[in-house]
């Protein structure tokens, strides 16, 4: 771990921190909370926000009153340093563990071999995608997980679902 050499704060600091923590901490926690979505991760991200910002206070060149965007950057990177992957094991690569995760259907009955025809139609990433949400994952999990953005998660669920569809109508 890197060592950071902290000084301690003068008076005038101190109270000038004290000034901005008192002018823009209710608007910081609103801004993390639109970041993180999550009320508890938010006062999290905050916190680590008022612990960079006094650490380097001293680069700090606006006045107090313009002083928002400068705080809303610090609190924009500890947002993103919370959910960044702190390894690199961390990074999904198997997805092995979709397959295995639930149990498999009894055989189908005689009039349900449609339904895997359905299934067959799929691409790879669309029977991944669709998987991960019959698991309950939300679209960003499941970008998470396959290392694809939210858009790209929601195409492949929507394709797939279609697809299902119309193997469905045109099977039934």
């Amino acid at each position: 771990m890197d060592r950071i050499d902290v000084q301690p704060l003068t008076a005038a600091s101190a109270d000038r921190l004290d000034r901005l923590f008192r002018l823009y901490n209710s608007r910081l926690l609103g801004y993390a909370v639109s970041r993180t979505r999550d009320h508890a991760a938010a006062e999290d991200v905050v916190s680590e926000t008022w612990l960079r910002a006094a650490l380097s206070l001293h680069q700090l060149r606006a006045d107090d009153e313009s002083a928002y965007g400068w705080l809303r950057s610090i609190a924009f990177r500890a947002a993103v340093d919370r959910y960044r992957p702190r390894h690199a094991s961390e990074t999904p690569e198997d997805f092995t563990d979709v397959l295995t995760s639930r149990a498999l259907p009894p055989a189908p009955a005689a009039d349900d071999s449609s339904d895997l025809l359905a299934l067959a139609d799929l691409s790879a990433v669309q029977s991944t995608a669709l998987r991960l949400a019959a698991q309950g994952l939300t679209h960003r999990a499941i970008a998470a997980r396959m290392g694809r953005s939210r858009g790209a998660v929601y195409t492949h669920l929507h394709r797939g679902a279609r697809r299902l569809r119309s193997s469905m109508t045109l099977a039934g």
